[in-house]
């Protein structure tokens, strides 16, 4: 399809942090193909502070998926008003369609065959508009909350020679987390090596988990963080580190897409779906049959998937990954 006259595009994307991250290649995309154009964003509440200082972004547009239907026909009326020339809809809804979208991407999601990574697949949504997209990063840092974090890991005796490892143990789902007391133990180890600072990192409603991992650790050099940031300092945050252990989390897509090395510990969900995708990256899981299940409870009620992961196991990857 041949796109002419594109100067007003809206960029629907997601309502989880993670999930919006996956698609910020598009975002990229358009910007990229469209240099003139002014792109506006539909996105849920949580993560529009992705989008706060981007100037990628010409206004943000917050979709609460549990307003009440007046509402939602007023939010949608509002954005016809706007006479969209291009509107990309991450949800392969009917949203473009109901604003009178000159073009827009497709309704029903692209058929595909086999198992394709997130990102991949949102990618897809330009291949009928011949729109290119070319390997960056994709998320937008500014220098305000690069200082910050500069004066965070100064103060907290941070040295340009220390290799910082991040540690994410939290997720959204409990099901994709590790065991406590397995990234306790992993941690004790690392701090063996005085060369060697570990940051744990997450959501504020995180901030219990890593307060009892770092309870937990007996050696000096964890530094929490957890819940003590805004995102875009997190986005700076993660940017400085050597390597980033987690499970299945939005951080591990933020670390991915800023070139950061990540070890990963996944059960419940695909790593082919969701994994980093860096050629120094390492995943951890365990092949049983019922993994990758996408199921939002275990149905056997012992989570082996994740507690058969052993402590021994993931410290020997992560030190594979930083040689």
């Amino acid at each position: 399809m041949k796109l002419s006259n594109v100067r007003k595009i809206l960029f629907i994307t997601l309502s989880n942090i993670g999930d919006v991250i996956l698609t910020l290649p598009v975002l990229s995309a358009l910007k990229d193909n469209f240099p003139e154009a002014g792109i506006d964003i539909v996105v849920g509440p949580r993560p529009r502070e992705v989008f706060k200082k981007d100037p990628r972004a010409n206004r943000v547009f917050i979709y609460d998926k549990y307003a009440g239907f007046k509402d939602k026909i007023t939010f949608i009326k509002k954005l016809k008003a706007e006479k969209y020339d291009l509107a990309i809809d991450m949800k392969a809804s009917l949203l473009p369609l109901l604003i009178g979208a000159k073009y827009r991407s497709a309704i029903f999601p692209i058929a595909r065959s086999g198992i394709k990574h997130k990102r991949l697949i949102h990618l897809e949504s330009l291949r009928p508009f011949g729109l290119i997209y070319k390997k960056q990063k994709n998320i937008y840092i500014d220098d305000e909350a690069r200082k910050k974090i500069e004066d965070i890991l100064q103060t907290s005796g941070i040295k340009d020679a220390d290799i910082i490892i991040g540690v994410c143990p939290g997720s959204k789902s409990h099901l994709k987390q590790w065991k406590k007391q397995g990234f306790a133990s992993v941690i004790n180890s690392i701090l063996g090596n005085s060369q060697y600072k570990v940051i744990l990192i997450g959501d504020t409603n995180e901030a219990g988990i890593s307060k009892e991992i770092a309870a937990a650790v007996r050696q000096q050099g964890v530094i929490d963080l957890t819940g003590k940031t805004s995102l875009n300092e997190l986005f700076a945050l993660i940017e400085k580190f050597n390597l980033l252990l987690t499970g299945d989390s939005a951080s591990l897509h933020i670390a991915s897409d800023l070139g950061v090395r990540v070890a990963a510990i996944f059960g419940p969900t695909d790593p082919e779906e969701y994994g980093p995708r860096g050629k120094e990256d390492a995943v951890m899981r365990k092949d049983l049959k019922c993994s990758p299940c996408k199921k939002a409870q275990c149905k056997f009620g012992t989570h082996e998937c994740m507690t058969a992961i052993s402590a021994e196991e993931v410290l020997s990857t992560i030190r594979k990954v930083l040689k």
